[in-house]
């Protein structure tokens, strides 16, 4: 168990070490941590009594519990209080992991498998605990929203045709299994899905019977409806991100590559026009990290490794360093103040997709490779969790 293997043992930590773990825990009041020092040589001499009922102060108890073996000192004898608060602290102590699903394999087969990525080992698992989703599909949009992971649309194969959809499923972390819910009022393959405001969007894309798309609505789960929005002013097939409580769109292609950006204020229902991206690209993926908006790689005449972040205090979009793999129709995600590029492709050939992962350090402006993952996929669906 993760949890384990990263747990400090109390009985081996001095006294000051001790209260200075419970400092750094974010949470701890000035009372709680007067408990702890004046109890730190006891707790440090007999760990099991922190779970009694002896110790006072409820805000401590996750603190120190936290850096507990999760193997011994079972909460034996507590109240069920402290158990609840044992019991919430292994949860807290799970790091997130970097979750990706679905896309096509180097030989054009629509994936519905898992593999997630533990950064505190650099490795990755196919995930047996995690249900695949229920329909294969590739192009699919991908997000977490309270805590359930939705796979919408993407392009699916009927009876050997290949056919984009407009179906939604769900995934419930806590139970782990799939349900579908209402499907979107328009088919979309390729198009941007976040959340924003509690509620899911889906932008542009494209599909058969229309092309390219402008179209935008949004699913609440409250109601478990979909409802459209204000159209985006140019049809765009690319991902979207959401920075302080607006919807951003870059990027795409129609007639060409776009450079050109749009930001969807959510309480006005307008999109407007902001300063565009200094290269012109499509099949690239974007994210937030930091309180800035990053482009990462995508297409313009060949793949790119090129990425630019825009800063919404200066309206500015920046170049930092590039990918050490030039790629496009990739999955990217934020995990651990890190940013990651998983998979895509460098051309448009089946045996050019990859499985090759890297990640961005803004701290050291550098990539870095980490461990590839078990399959080759293009656009896999990405999330961290």
């Amino acid at each position: 168990m993760a949890s384990h293997r990263i747990g400090a043992r109390v009985a081996g930590l001095s006294p000051a070490q001790l209260c200075a773990i419970i400092e750094a825990q974010s949470g701890a009041s000035d009372a709680a941590l007067r408990v702890a020092e004046e109890h730190a040589a006891r707790l440090v001499e007999q760990p099991e009594w922190v779970l009694s009922e002896v110790l006072l102060s409820p805000d401590l108890a996750p603190h120190i519990l936290a850096h507990l073996p999760t193997t011994e000192h079972a909460a034996k004898g507590t109240c069920r209080a402290w158990r609840r608060g044992w019991k919430e602290a292994l949860k807290k102590r799970e790091r997130p992991h970097l979750l990706v699903i679905g896309g096509y394999g180097g030989d054009g087969e629509r994936l519905n498998s898992l593999e997630r990525f533990d950064p505190s080992t650099n490795e990755w698992e196919e995930e047996e605990a995690v249900a695949p989703m229920p329909t294969a599909r590739n192009y699919a949009g991908m997000a977490v929203l309270d805590g359930k992971l939705y796979a919408a649309g993407g392009q699916l194969e009927n009876q050997a045709v290949l056919v984009t959809a407009n179906l939604v499923e769900r995934y419930d972390l806590a139970t782990n299994a799939w349900e579908a819910v209402s499907s979107m009022l328009t088919a979309r393959a390729q198009f941007g899905m976040a959340v924003l405001d509690g509620r899911l969007y889906a932008a542009g894309g494209v599909n058969e019977d229309d092309g390219a798309l402008s179209s935008v609505e949004r699913y609440d789960p409250a109601t478990n409806a979909w409802e459209e929005v204000a159209p985006m002013a140019e049809t765009r097939h690319e991902d979207v991100a959401v920075l302080d409580g607006k919807l951003y769109a870059m990027g795409g292609i129609n007639n060409g590559a776009l450079g050109s950006v749009e930001r969807y204020d959510p309480v006005t229902n307008v999109w407007e026009e902001v300063v565009p991206m200094a290269t012109a690209r499509f099949s690239h993926a974007v994210a937030v990290l930091d309180g800035k908006l990053y482009a990462v790689g995508g297409c313009n005449n060949g793949a790119l490794g090129s990425v630019e972040r825009y800063d919404p205090m200066t309206n500015v979009w920046e170049e930092v360093v590039p990918m050490t793999r030039a790629r496009h129709i990739h999955g990217v995600a934020v995990l651990d103040g890190t940013l990651y590029a998983v998979g895509g492709a460098y051309s448009g050939h089946n045996n050019a997709h990859l499985n090759s992962v890297e990640r961005y350090v803004p701290a050291a402006n550098a990539w870095e490779a980490v461990a590839p993952m078990a399959s080759v996929r293009a656009y896999p669906g990405c999330v961290s969790v």
